[in-house]
């Protein structure tokens, strides 16, 4: 038997932490975001550039300071190594995907918040869009959100980990959502990078 990796149940810090974020007739049901192998990539970029710049002045410190070729080197790298894991963490903390009992939320920044967000009954059909390296050795991908409110008609859950299991997850819940108000229920399937219509 396959594992299920969306299962587990939102943390009570997470709770916590994006309850503001929820209307009183709602629960967080789900909350996830960037994929590791989507983000370890992230962070060879982030320690290659800006890392780099920030490498160089480690280098030239250690040279000014007259010390040792390699205790510079180590210093580079190290500057390199933080400003990429700073650049990764933030990347993490700023792509958020909450699933919740009437909707999806999509929350981008940390500092300064956007949200967008789709109520399940407007959800029309869904789609998922994952290369064939992507499926094979990082298990990521897009999930597309086509909605009948939005402006664009979409939102995407961009790079997250086993798309097709999260959009079963989501069809899931729309499907609940819908039967617990009584309105139709129609099945979601689609094989990858299908167009669902209802």
């Amino acid at each position: 038997m396959s594992k299920f990796h969306y299962k587990e149940s939102p943390s009570l810090k997470q709770i916590k932490a994006f309850k503001p974020f929820l209307s009183e007739d709602e629960e967080l049901v789900l909350v996830t975001g960037l994929s590791p192998a989507f983000l370890r990539s992230k962070f060879a970029i982030y320690f290659l550039f800006p890392g780099i710049i920030f490498g160089a002045i480690g280098f030239a410190i250690g040279w000014i300071l007259n010390l040792n070729p390699g205790y510079s080197l180590l210093i580079a790298l190290t500057l390199m190594s933080i400003i990429g894991g700073m650049k990764t963490m933030h990347e993490n903390h700023a792509n958020r995907y909450l699933f919740t009992t009437r909707r999806i939320i999509i929350k981008h920044g940390v500092f300064s918040t956007k949200l967008t967000a789709a109520l399940y009954d407007k959800i029309t059909h869904l789609e998922v869009d994952q290369t064939f390296v992507d499926r094979m050795l990082f298990h990521h991908g897009d999930v597309i959100v086509n909605t009948a409110g939005l402006n664009k008609g979409e939102i995407i859950l961009k790079y997250v980990d086993y798309p097709m299991e999260l959009k079963n997850l989501l069809e899931r819940l729309i499907n609940r959502e819908r039967e617990l108000y009584g309105r139709q229920t129609t099945t979601l399937t689609a094989v990858e990078g299908e167009v669902l219509d209802n």
